[in-house]
């Protein structure tokens, strides 16, 4: 690790290594041991560059502390949005397969869906909770007058609005209101036109560049937030959040939540497809692609997402325990 650790204190910007660098380099020589200790690292070096320098007077420790808990937030975030890409496909190969009528008659097949669709709740409503203060921060900073983050801000309300429109173009041609050669209103089974093939591709290329770039403007706009805590008004009271650590309590039952539906999906998938091998040697997928290919796909997304998050809590739980952090 002694080559390593120069590469590693280079990844910061300069004006942080001419203030730490001696201080971090014998930080590095005593508790760099692991690969994820390089790849927290290099988070922390993430950190630095995101606009987490602000000119105030904190010894990086402190600070890293600090950005620690904020990046194990949008961690989560992040890993959440790439969960729920990957369940918008896992109903895409379900629906309109023979495992939706499978599940009508098996009671442990429904008991795993079920479970799916309950952590995906729970996930969503964690989400809404935990980043509620966070975003109320960031809109009023940004219209109070960071020009910058209501820019940033735009990004997801014209993604959905990109989504909306073509779900809008979608079903005016399905209902016949708008003819296109090459697209048929309705797809005979085992056929598939290439026309409806790739009005299909656009809208999963809509949705996923619309969430990626959804997520990387949230992302800037939570990390060109310079506040630990904020005050909030309502009906004649006050009330002070730690935004970040109240998140992190959220973060946790999503990150659960997501645990939960990735066992629930191997279990449904198990169970599917003892039933019904046919189905996973056939094209079931989306656009008639390999079924056996497209739930791997989604296994290995939904896991890696899991894993992030997981990596991100592991990464900012030091932060959570010490929520009163001495100025130096």
């Amino acid at each position: 690790m002694d080559k390593v650790r120069p590469w590693l204190t280079s990844l910061y910007p300069r004006a942080w290594r001419d203030r730490y660098a001696a201080e971090f380099d014998v930080l590095l020589e005593q508790c760099l041991h692991s690969p994820l200790d390089v790849v927290d690292v290099f988070l922390g070096a993430m950190d630095a560059h995101l606009q987490l320098l602000n000119g105030e007077n904190l010894g990086w420790r402190m600070m890293n502390m600090l950005n620690k808990l904020r990046t194990a937030i949008l961690m989560v975030f992040a890993a959440f949005i790439g969960f729920i890409v990957a369940g918008f496909s896992l109903v895409g190969l379900a629906d309109d397969s023979p495992m939706i009528p499978l599940m009508k008659t098996n009671p442990a097949l429904a008991a795993a869906w079920t479970t799916i669709q309950v952590g995906a709740v729970v996930a969503l409503l964690a989400v809404v909770i935990g980043g509620l203060p966070l975003a109320l921060t960031v809109v009023r900073r940004a219209l109070a007058g960071d020009r910058h983050g209501r820019h940033l801000l735009l990004v997801p309300v014209f993604s959905f609005l990109a989504l909306v429109l073509y779900l809008g173009f979608v079903f005016l041609v399905a209902t016949g209101r708008i003819q296109i050669p090459g697209i048929v209103r309705v797809v005979q089974p085992g056929t598939f036109p290439p026309g409806n093939r790739l009005m299909l591709e656009g809208l999963m290329l809509v949705f996923i560049l619309g969430a990626i770039a959804s997520t990387l403007a949230v992302w800037k706009a939570i990390s060109n937030t310079e506040v630990e805590q904020e005050t909030f008004y309502a009906v004649g009271r006050s009330l002070t959040v730690k935004i970040y650590t109240f998140a992190f309590v959220p973060a946790v039952i999503t990150t659960l939540a997501m645990l939960v539906m990735l066992v629930a999906t191997i279990t449904w998938g198990w169970l599917s497809f003892s039933a019904l091998p046919q189905v996973f040697s056939g094209n079931f997928g989306p656009w008639g692609t390999s079924t056996q290919a497209w739930f791997s796909g989604i296994l290995v997304t939904m896991a890696v997402c899991t894993m992030a998050a997981l990596f991100g809590l592991r990464r900012g739980h030091p932060a959570r325990t010490k929520q009163n952090l001495p100025h130096q």
